[in-house]
């Protein structure tokens, strides 16, 4: 009998991996010069957003990060132990799906927010720097679009314990 291998969840454990990361790393460099300097931005281009300077969104790109990276171990350890756990021994629960799912969503709502309040000022800017907003937009936008859809596949659900997901177990 061949076992079934629950893709979809590898895939989400994998995009929100890379997200936290990144999460991070821009937090660092956000909230550590809220002047934007650590990282070459310009407070100005904060001028049509509710900023008025880069520490709050460092600060909510670190919390986003500290939920990715919370949401990542939820779906290694559900990976690594599915038919081992009876109901007694560490069964997931359906907290651990939604968990994961409001972290998607703020993923999710971090870019397109990004790009709804920075559209303007980006497309002001010189051409390079113009081009490394438009592919960063680009590949979180479609990373964070894949790591919602995978968070509704069946095999995550069951794994993280989804109120009504069914299926079979992953032994």
């Amino acid at each position: 009998m061949r076992t079934r291998r629950p893709w979809a969840t590898y895939s989400l454990t994998a995009g929100i991996a890379f997200w936290t990361v990144m999460a991070f790393g821009g937090s660092v460099g956000l909230a550590s010069s809220p002047d934007g300097s650590a990282m070459g931005f310009d407070t100005a281009w904060l001028q049509d957003t509710p900023f008025s300077d880069y520490l709050l969104p460092g600060v909510i790109l670190g919390l986003l990060g500290v939920g990715g990276a919370a949401a990542t171990g939820l779906l290694v350890r559900g990976l690594r132990a599915p038919g081992r756990r009876g109901r007694r021994q560490g069964a997931p629960s359906a907290w651990q799906w939604y968990f994961a799912l409001i972290v998607v969503l703020g993923q999710f709502g971090w870019i397109a927010g990004e790009v709804v309040l920075m559209w303007t000022v980006v497309s002001t800017l010189p051409s390079d720097q113009r081009t490394f907003f438009y592919g960063f937009w680009w590949v979180f936008g479609v990373l964070s679009t894949a790591n919602l859809l995978l968070a509704f596949a069946p095999s995550t659900r069951r794994i993280l314990g989804a109120a009504g997901a069914a299926g079979p177990s992953l032994r």
